[in-house]
């Protein structure tokens, strides 16, 4: 895609956010297409990560989860596979009629905005702290919003309650997953050994 589309598709996700979902989903991306490109995100999104660790150090004693990009790394690529696959089946659930690829489709979309959102944050805090902060509450409020739309054209649904709807069960279902994962492989990420 050339520049003026991208431009186009930033500026479209924010005022026509269900058009530029129905036209992610009708470009057909292919499986490869869409992993290899949510794989990138989860690299973009630990790149930023470490970038913000060595600008502004956090404080020491942090689980390893934070002190290995590594880790981070599969933990967010783990994250994003499991927020496919849960917005997938609860829209299934509550009878969206989408596909794992439209669903991905809609979701590396938004990976694009959060990097473009990241790289600006990363500028703004380093420049006017403020702004960043202001920047980040409303990328959080309008991202909601997007996403909803997103949601409901990737399930065809005709109202954003039931994309609401959608978002609130895969969040419970991906707490589930993500309590089972954390009981089994807490020890390693957090740094510590569980005890009964």
């Amino acid at each position: 895609m050339n520049k003026a589309l991208w431009g186009e598709m930033i500026v479209m996700s924010v005022r026509d956010p269900a058009g530029l979902a129905r036209r992610l989903i009708a470009m057909h991306l292919s499986r490869e297409v869409l992993w290899t490109g949510l794989a990138l995100a989860a690299v973009a999104n630990t790149v930023f990560f470490s970038l913000s660790e060595l600008l502004m150090p956090a404080p020491a004693g942090l689980p390893l989860l934070f002190q290995s990009p590594f880790i981070y790394l599969a933990m967010v690529t783990g994250g994003l596979i499991l927020t496919v696959i849960m917005i997938y089946w609860a829209g299934r659930v509550l009878g969206g009629k989408g596909t794992l690829g439209d669903v991905a489709a809609v979701v590396l979309w938004l990976q694009v905005l959060r990097i473009l959102v990241q790289t600006a944050t990363l500028v703004l805090s380093l420049a006017v702290p403020l702004l960043a902060m202001v920047l980040v509450l409303a990328a959080t409020v309008l991202g909601l919003y997007i996403t909803l739309h997103f949601i409901a054209q990737a399930h065809r649904f005709t109202s954003l309650a039931r994309a609401g709807g959608t978002m609130i069960l895969s969040i419970v279902m991906m707490a589930i997953a993500l309590s089972v994962l954390l009981a089994v492989f807490g020890g390693v990420f957090f740094g510590g050994a569980t005890h009964v």
